[in-house]
């Protein structure tokens, strides 16, 4: 578990004129591992399910990476019961999570946002609710959107988020993300097809919510030279339709359906990785599917 302090808390070690000169107190955040995909099942279009038929890819999504960046959701009270919220965030580097210094929150248009709180809260209030989400790592805009990019972008991110989990002590916070989205391995050479999938297309700093894409959004890729993780639901609705997913490659077309983790909802597919079959010579032959 990786710890830093909070973003809206004092530290001892901020550099120069961020030091602390008063009496401030600190809230301590700790950020677990990244999560791990869990392996889905693919049905054919008889509907039994497909056996694995190729070594999954490595799984390197599992790690946070130099850079990440997860964003925090805080709603507090002071002691007139007034409640009020604000957002900070935090950024990976190497083994350590970090607060943004002035000059990144400056970078990304942050400093001049009273809804954005980066270091320092004083005595008097009350956190009483913390929320995590991780969007990629892109710059918010004016509006206090960050966009996250489209599945069929070549820069699709894996959308997480975190409820907080406050200590007996009321003066820490732990947080252990969960995806919001499957992932789709492709293999090369193949067009991948679906009818509609949903995903999360922005989400809003100030308000602090995920905004998913609910439009009828085909999905047509074109093959590529080599494999691919995309992240998106595969459902058709709020209902949790599944929406099959066709396989092109020399004229040739195979149809999978990917199944729930557990019952048929729109959540159920959430953080299952879904692995689609490399037909081509070598792999499991067409009139084998």
């Amino acid at each position: 578990m990786l710890s830093a302090l909070c973003a809206w808390s004092c530290t001892d070690n901020l550099p120069g004129d961020e030091a602390p000169t008063d009496d401030r107190h600190s809230l301590n955040i700790t950020v677990g591992p990244k999560p791990a995909f869990t392996d889905g099942t693919l049905t054919r279009a008889d509907g039994t399910p497909l056996a694995q038929t190729r070594v999954a890819q490595t799984d390197d999504a599992t790690k946070w990476e130099e850079g990440d960046v997860v964003w925090l959701y805080a709603t507090f009270q002071d002691t007139e019961g007034n409640i009020g919220t604000f957002y900070s965030a935090l950024k990976y580097t190497d083994t350590t999570w970090y607060y943004l210094t002035k000059t990144e929150a400056g970078e990304m248009g942050l400093n001049n946002d009273n809804s954005f709180n980066r270091i320092i809260l004083p005595d008097g209030y009350t956190v009483i609710d913390v929320l995590g989400y991780y969007a990629g790592n892109g710059k918010p805009g004016k509006n206090g959107l960050i966009t996250i990019p489209a599945p069929s972008s070549d820069t699709s991110v894996p959308v997480m988020e975190a409820s907080g989990e406050r200590s007996i002590q009321g003066d820490s916070w732990s947080f252990s993300f969960t995806y919001c989205c499957s992932r789709l391995r492709i293999p090369a050479g193949y067009r991948v097809q679906m009818a509609n999938y949903r995903y999360y297309a922005s989400y809003d700093l100030p308000g602090g919510d995920l905004n998913i894409k609910t439009a009828a959004t085909p999905l047509d890729l074109p093959a590529a030279d080599a494999p691919r993780d995309i992240f998106l639901l595969p459902v058709a609705d709020d209902q949790g339709i599944p929406v099959p997913i066709t396989l092109t490659r020399s004229g040739a077309t195979w149809t999978f359906t990917p199944q729930p983790g557990t019952t048929t909802s729109a959540t159920d597919y959430s953080g299952q990785s879904y692995t689609l079959p490399d037909l081509a010579p070598g792999g499991v032959t067409p009139g084998g599917m």
